[in-house]
């Protein structure tokens, strides 16, 4: 199996493993992260290589969100007053463009067939929040926690948050957590039904996971794929 810089993966009995892997960065979402994440879904879809997905990540925290490196790109400068017109447009289109291909990375966990399950510890900021609202089921251990962080640094969390954190929880809600950006704790998250479970330890919400992961890849495929088409199309 191809190596990836981002993740580590294992299939076992049905069950595809895919781990957030770079723990010493709190595995913070760099440029190869939105390269590797597609595809590795991708392929594990359409190779049937599995019946089900499933997220976790190494380290005490799930994901620090977007890598600091990529601020670094030209693209996230502030443009110099001296900048032609044409210059700006340009500049605005590749940004544009880039938030896109941000976007559909994401996307690529509603577009594959199988149930995609996301097992969070500690930490699940900014874009790692956009990532588990992608996910189908989330589970938690009781130190988790999610912040909408791009407020609180001048930006939208455009990456893909909130066209769907308003179906997982009150709109009202969502809203305060966007205006404010503050920590969205554990049991908050499970009291208003965006988490499914909380666990003691991550070892307990690992056990856990595969044993739901389990349970779903006795049902027909078919069947479940349905499930997941028609739940997200409505």
């Amino acid at each position: 199996m191809k190596k990836y810089e981002c993740f580590e993966i294992s299939i076992e009995k049905q069950i595809a493993h895919v781990r957030l892997s770079r723990p010493e960065k709190r595995n913070s979402m760099n440029s190869t992260f939105w390269n590797e994440l597609p595809e590795i879904i991708s392929n594990i879809d359409n190779e049937v290589q599995a019946r089900v997905i499933l997220i976790s990540s190494l380290g005490p925290h799930f994901c620090a969100g977007l890598d600091t490196s990529i601020f670094q790109s030209d693209i996230f400068q502030p443009q110099s007053k001296k900048t032609d017109g044409d210059t700006k447009k340009q500049q605005s289109l590749v940004l544009m463009n880039y938030i896109s291909t941000l976007q559909k990375a994401l996307s690529c966990f509603q577009k594959c067939r199988l149930p995609v399950i996301t097992a969070i510890q500690g930490g699940c900021i900014g874009g790692g929040l956009d990532l588990v609202c992608a996910s189908d089921i989330r589970l938690g251990t009781e130190n988790c926690y999610f912040s909408i962080l791009e407020t609180k640094l001048g930006l939208v969390a455009d990456i893909g948050t909130f066209p769907r954190i308003v179906n997982l929880m009150p709109e009202g809600l969502v809203k305060e957590l966007a205006f404010t950006g503050r920590n969205f704790l554990s049991k908050e998250a499970l009291q208003s039904g965006f988490l499914n479970k909380l666990f003691s330890t991550q070892e307990e919400l690992l056990e856990y996971s595969f044993t739901l992961a389990q349970e779903i890849s006795k049902n027909s495929p078919l069947a479940v794929f349905g499930s997941k088409e028609v739940i997200n199309y409505s």
